[in-house]
């Protein structure tokens, strides 16, 4: 059980990062480090509170101690190296790992077209979007609500899915297109409602929202996963704008989530006996 003091914690997030690229990018930077690179982070944390007067004063004021070491658990580690065609692995390999003295096998990652046995510097934002998933769900009776004036967001997205979702492996059906007159919930809620309640089977719900309207993200997310559950996937329109390689990137992120919302998969694991 861990016990946060609310004295010495506060909610973190991105939203206020936004407008502030720099500091975005730093951010993500540290969200990719590994893990050796984490302990060394955090290490070096302690290092500066123990060795920082004012800190250390301020924590035993509190009648708080930190150790000089973060909390260390027995775990099963899995090694390997990725595989890649013509580079000496198959889907038969047998190489193991060795921890804490016993012998475990490795879990391989497959893809449609490849397998890897994972390692630590595996980027996953990179190995996923690349390959085409093992599952794929063909999306043919699906929602398309946007308001009026960003119709020609709406077009433009419609264009990158159909270009695509063939490299992916997905079937992408045309949409029933409901266009608002304005973007206020209460027109979003009654059109998603009409839509939802004139057809009597939809696999998607997909949204297009202005940027910085959270309170429409949260309303479409609420009826469509309590009042009237189906599957459903806001874009907001912020991300529909800039060059055509970031729109079909975000696209192409976009297909992967309403895969696995759809029931599809993305890749799998062997896991030996």
């Amino acid at each position: 059980m861990v016990l946060l003091v609310p004295e010495l914690t506060f909610l973190t997030g991105l939203s206020d990062l936004r407008k502030n690229s720099r500091m975005l990018k730093e951010v993500m930077w540290e969200m990719i480090q590994s893990p050796q690179q984490h302990y060394q982070r955090l290490t070096g944390l302690l290092r500066r509170i123990r060795d920082t007067p004012e800190a250390s004063q301020e924590l035993q004021r509190w009648g708080l101690v930190l150790a000089t070491d973060i909390y260390r658990v027995r775990a099963v580690g899995l090694l390997g190296l990725p595989w890649a065609p013509g580079r000496g692995g198959s889907s038969g390999d047998s190489r193991s790992a060795q921890t804490q003295g016993h012998i475990l096998p490795v879990e391989r990652i497959n893809l449609r077209h490849r397998s890897f046995l994972p390692a630590e510097e595996l980027g996953w934002h990179r190995e996923v979007t690349k390959e085409v998933p093992i599952a794929v769900i063909s999306i043919n009776s699906w929602l398309l609500i946007y308001p009026k004036r960003l119709q020609h967001l709406a077009k433009d997205l419609l264009a990158s899915m159909r270009s695509s979702c063939g490299a992916m492996g997905m079937q992408v059906g045309q949409p029933s297109v409901q266009e608002l007159r304005d973007d206020r919930i209460e027109t979003y809620v009654r059109a998603i409602q009409s839509s939802l309640g004139s057809q009597d089977k939809v696999q998607l719900l997909l949204c297009i929202i202005p940027g910085g309207r959270d309170d429409i993200y949260g309303a479409i997310k609420k009826l469509c996963c309590v009042q009237s559950p189906v599957p459903s996937q806001v874009i907001n329109a912020q991300s529909l704008v800039g060059h055509p390689g970031k729109i079909r990137s975000v696209v192409q992120k976009v297909l992967l989530q309403i895969n696995c919302k759809l029931g599809g998969q993305l890749w799998g694991v062997d896991i030996p006996l």
